[in-house]
């Protein structure tokens, strides 16, 4: 029997989905207070990279899609990602994402010292590393010693199911609304009620709702014959066919975006016959 798959209103949507995490954290005011309460630092200013960073350079297998790309006034490089669906490759997924930011960032020719200090941050909705911390942090040292090995890249693991609160009351906020998705409770933080704010906003859009639920159907067309078809190649030819589909009537960008596809990769299946 074929598995059952639901739409979940935009009016509903919770914190933990891509498309939700994504609008909320568009905002420049809560990007940077949840940087300045994870990472106990002052911020004065932040640029998105086009809101959401295509890194495909010489990648020809895999293109990288970052959901929230940001640099601040140091130039140094934040990327903040939602996990909601339990992965067991996320430490290989920084890896693969840091090599294409530093390959991004680095000017040809320019010399290894100039690489940006750089964040991967990732939000999960489970306890990855299953040691209840509320946040956990990849720290490298030399073998068999406390030397540290310092290469400018930082790793964060966030978990809103944690049981030790070792993070900051905002960032313990943030992540119980992310567990809970309850939007009535009295939040105390202003990051958390900034973004309780931003979800009720992105809730009430009707705009934002014909995007939403013409990307989120054509995303469940494709799971649904994907699931019957059972193979690659006949959910390969299911994306394509609903991409084209959406030709003319959705942005190339937030069509991207949705299926999680490298944006030149879209364009040119639109430019297809």
């Amino acid at each position: 029997m074929a598995e059952k798959y639901t739409i979940t209103p935009l009016s509903e949507l919770p914190l933990h989905n891509d498309f939700m995490f994504s609008q909320v954290m568009r905002s420049e005011e809560i990007c940077r207070l949840f940087l300045e309460e994870l990472l106990g630092v002052k911020i004065q200013r932040i640029e998105f990279m086009d809101r959401q960073k295509d890194l495909t350079d010489s990648y020809e297998y895999h293109g990288i899609r970052l959901d929230v790309y940001l640099k601040d006034e140091k130039g140094t490089v934040f990327n903040v990602e939602i996990q909601a669906d339990r992965r067991h490759d996320l430490p290989k997924r920084v890896r693969f994402y840091q090599s294409g930011i530093d390959r991004s960032e680095l000017p040809k020719g320019a010399d290894y010292a100039a690489l940006s200090e750089s964040y991967i941050i990732f939000v999960c909705d489970f306890d990855y590393f299953h040691i209840g911390k509320a946040v956990g942090e990849r720290i490298s040292l030399l073998k068999g010693t406390d030397v540290p090995y310092e290469d400018g890249s930082h790793v964060f693991f966030l978990n809103s199911h944690y049981q030790e609160a070792n993070a900051s009351k905002s960032i313990l906020e943030f992540l119980d609304l992310i567990r809970t998705n309850d939007i009535e409770k009295p939040y105390e933080t202003l990051l958390v009620q900034k973004t309780r704010e931003r979800m009720q906003e992105v809730r009430s859009d009707k705009e934002l709702e014909v995007s939403y639920m013409t990307i989120a159907q054509k995303m469940l067309d494709e799971r649904r014959i994907g699931y019957l078809d059972g193979k690659e190649e006949g959910r390969e030819e299911t994306m394509r066919a609903n991409i084209i589909s959406l030709r003319g009537i959705l942005d190339p960008t937030i069509i991207a975006e949705q299926f999680k596809v490298p944006l030149d990769r879209v364009l040119d299946i639109l430019a297809s016959k």
